[in-house]
């Protein structure tokens, strides 16, 4: 069997692996079967006999043929089922009319996005070139001067109260990923953990993954319920205590206490997922609950990506003193963030960067919540319920009407407009309210759009 050489782009030697090695797939040439020699091959395409020979060298190595000495070379037995092959064969072209592209919505209220518009992309680059200057080529795993560490210590005692040293504060590639590694150093110590209903699923899942028992308490207007977390013994209290996802609602400072109550009565630890603590307009921030810990009870978990930008995956936890778990050995699994990236961060809050962008944010995102309360405010009344908690990037609406879940969704789309349906945040579905619900995330919507969006949304939900 000969193959055809055609006057392509493609190399010669690779025309020639690619025909053997199609016809070896599709059972053109069988088993055991003897391909010509690359003289005889060279000859009969007119090509040097090193091209050949470089082709046929490939078949050997991926195991396509095998080379019985002062023989040939001979087709090896393939069983593609086991193998799992892909097919040889050229894909059939794309019907572009059958199958168009997805068109993302033109305003997607759906995702956790951010305002990429006041990004200081010239002090971020500046920090990225002074991080180029002292550029790393080792390993930086076990280093305990990690530039990142020292500035995030300093970050956060000053304003979040939270107390860190290098050695009990993690660095990885998001929060998700932290809760994963968690997890797992905590499977064979915990068992039982309680969460947040509704609340956020990812976190849920990884704990099931690991065969927790997942116990999710509802939350009310001050959080996770208090009189049913009392009523539980477990080994670990998840909450977003700060800003509640996806209720937007906060713990009282006297709930926290409670909480932090519960958790030393039970020997249990709590794991404080900061998150939007940055972003409150109306009021300071209320102390973490890392903070107000006596007893090293409390695991605290933040992130750079609703202040910064999600792509960053820049995460950090901090382990409470006198960790009761063996996590040493397992420590280099959470160092999944480039050094070069950590250089440039730390320099960026080193320089005063960082919390310069913050002021800016907070001002931003206060016009964009205000903007939201403004346009909700001007509906006729009790068509659309929301929480007015002035905190995080995201409004919780409540939709009074006879429509299902599924038709909120669909007519937001056909006016352009994506929303996020809090349904999916429920693990007890008989707990999903009557009346549907919607996220709303403002974060990435101009601001001179909003009041156009929330009345789209209301003709779309209401005419």
């Amino acid at each position: 069997m000969i193959p055809t050489i055609h006057h392509t782009d493609k190399l010669l030697y690779e025309q020639i692996y690619e025909f053997y090695k199609a016809a070896i797939l599709q059972k053109r040439l069988a088993y055991n079967q003897r391909l010509p020699s690359y003289r005889v091959l060279a000859k009969e395409l007119g090509i040097a006999n090193n091209t050949v020979l470089k082709a046929y060298e490939q078949l050997v190595l991926e195991g396509y043929v095998t080379n019985v000495f002062r023989k040939g070379l001979y087709v090896t037995k393939i069983d593609r089922s086991d193998w799992q092959l892909p097919s040889a064969d050229p894909l059939p072209p794309k019907n572009k009319e059958s199958k168009s592209k997805k068109r993302s919505a033109a305003y997607n209220t759906s995702v956790r996005l951010v305002d990429e518009s006041h990004f200081p992309v010239k002090q971020w680059r500046k920090c990225s070139n002074w991080a180029l200057d002292r550029i790393s080529f080792q390993y930086q795993e076990y280093e305990q001067d990690d530039p990142l560490k020292e500035q995030l210590i300093k970050y956060l005692f000053q304003y979040r109260g939270v107390r860190a040293t290098p050695a009990r504060l993690l660095i990885g590639s998001g929060a998700s990923s932290l809760v994963f590694w968690l997890a797992f150093v905590l499977r064979n110590t915990c068992k039982k953990i309680i969460v947040e209903e509704p609340g956020y699923t990812r976190t849920r899942f990884l704990f099931q993954e690991f065969g927790y028992n997942v116990k999710p308490i509802r939350v009310t207007e001050q959080g996770i319920d208090l009189l049913q977390v009392r009523k539980e013994r477990g080994d670990l209290l998840y909450v977003t205590p700060s800003h509640q996802y996806p209720t937007g609602v906060a713990i009282p400072v006297s709930h926290r206490i409670q909480l932090l109550n519960w958790a030393q009565k039970n020997n249990a630890y709590i794991i404080e997922d900061d998150f939007d603590c940055e972003f409150r307009y109306k009021t300071n921030l209320m102390p973490s609950l890392q903070g107000l810990d006596q007893a090293n009870r409390v695991i605290y978990i933040g992130t750079f990506s609703s202040a910064l930008m999600p792509s960053l995956r820049v995460a950090y936890m901090v382990l409470p003193e006198n960790f009761g778990v063996a996590y040493e050995s397992y420590q280099h699994l959470t160092n999944t963030v480039p050094y070069f990236t950590r250089r440039t961060l730390a320099l960026f809050m080193e320089k005063g960067f960082w919390e310069r962008h913050l002021k800016k944010m907070r001002t931003v995102y206060k016009r964009k919540y205000d903007a939201c309360m403004s346009a909700l405010q001007r509906l006729p009344e009790n068509c659309i319920e929301y929480n007015q908690t002035p905190s995080g990037l995201n409004i919780l609406l409540h939709i009074n009407t006879r429509l299902s879940e599924k038709e909120i969704i669909q007519r937001a789309k056909s006016c352009d407009i994506e929303v996020t349906p809090t349904s999916g945040f429920y693990s007890n579905k008989t707990s999903i309210p009557r009346k549907p619900q919607v996220l709303f995330e403002f974060g990435s919507l101009p601001q001179e759009v909003i009041g156009q969006v929330v009345e789209k949304l209301y003709k779309a939900w209401f005419e």
